[in-house]
């Protein structure tokens, strides 16, 4: 039982017992070589959004780094079935107890899937666990298990707001946070009378406090193309472009090609030079035809003359 009137003071009484670790817990590590003193734990408040579904039976003190400079505590979540996960950490400066004090508050700031826990963990003094070897000591969630009335479950709620850009991520903002309209945006509050309070968040131009809007690209408007040879694209805005047998259709840059297979030339250069001999052959015999032709047109009109010359002359015909 309590002893005077100095453990009638809570935290003080907590320096004498076990508690915030539950009255089962040895607070003894896997190896046996390290235990936590009653007077170095003497609160822990941890607060769990209800959200997370967990029991708060199941938290228990995972791990211990003594040092020199000071300690760490790092509480761990056992679930029914799966490994132990860490929940909260904190860290206490040896520098905090320089000028004797005593029961000194450190934050208990949560971890992984419990990162938007904020919570508490007072420290009673380092008097008995500097007794305690150095190191890092881990321990079994029986012999670190928490007292349920240390996690304190929480209505889920807004806990803190983070701005991503692409891959860039911003550092959690956190108590007031206030939305600033930019350039082009515009913040509406909705409040309506039995429903819940809104925030419209509209794109605009102009209206004199904001600038104009000019998107990459689009600072020249022009006509779009609505038909060709009058015929209109579906109501999805495609349009064909159908070939034949002997029309081809390619695509080049920013365009299509008409290619017309049946007229393009089937004859290459050995093949057309031969022909372009057999046609030079072909107008030099033409022209040895026409030299004939001449020659021989002048043989007929010379017999033409010899013979009506000795046929037709002065004599009369005989009878």
């Amino acid at each position: 039982m309590p002893v005077g009137n100095w453990n009638l003071e809570f935290l003080n009484h907590n320096s004498q017992r076990n508690y915030p670790l539950a009255d089962t817990a040895t607070g003894t590590d896997t190896s046996g070589s390290f235990t936590i003193p009653e007077d170095f734990i003497v609160e822990l408040d941890l607060p769990i959004h209800a959200g997370l579904n967990v029991t708060s039976g199941r938290f228990f003190i995972k791990r211990i780094d003594a040092y020199s400079i000071g300690y760490a505590v790092i509480v761990g979540y056992a679930p029914v079935s799966g490994d132990p996960v860490d929940a909260a950490t904190a860290l206490i400066p040896r520098q905090s107890f320089a000028t004797g004090a005593k029961n000194v508050v450190f934050s208990l700031g949560g971890v992984g899937t419990f990162s938007d826990t904020a919570g508490k963990i007072v420290i009673g003094k380092l008097t008995g666990i500097d007794l305690q070897p150095s190191g890092s000591w881990f321990f079994a969630f029986t012999a670190g298990q928490l007292d349920p009335d240390a996690i304190r479950p929480i209505i889920t709620g807004v806990s803190s707001i983070t701005l991503i850009n692409g891959s860039q991520a911003s550092g959690k903002f956190y108590g007031d946070v206030e939305l600033v309209a930019g350039n082009n945006c515009q913040l509406v509050p909705v409040v309506v009378d039995g429903d819940l309070a809104r925030i419209r968040i509209n794109f605009i131009q102009g209206e004199g406090s904001v600038e104009d809007c000019t998107c990459y690209g689009d600072a020249a408007l022009t006509t779009p193309i609505k038909t060709i040879n009058g015929v209109p694209a579906t109501t999805a805005g495609g349009f064909s472009f159908a070939g034949t047998d002997c029309l081809q259709i390619e695509p080049i840059t920013n365009g299509v090609k008409f290619v017309d297979t049946c007229a393009s030339p089937c004859c290459g250069a050995t093949e057309l030079e031969r022909i372009t001999q057999d046609l030079e052959r072909l107008a030099q015999q033409a022209t040895n035809i026409e030299g004939f032709l001449s020659r021989l047109q002048i043989s007929v009109q010379t017999m033409d003359m010899v013979v009506l010359g000795s046929r037709l002359n002065d004599r009369s015909c005989a009878t």
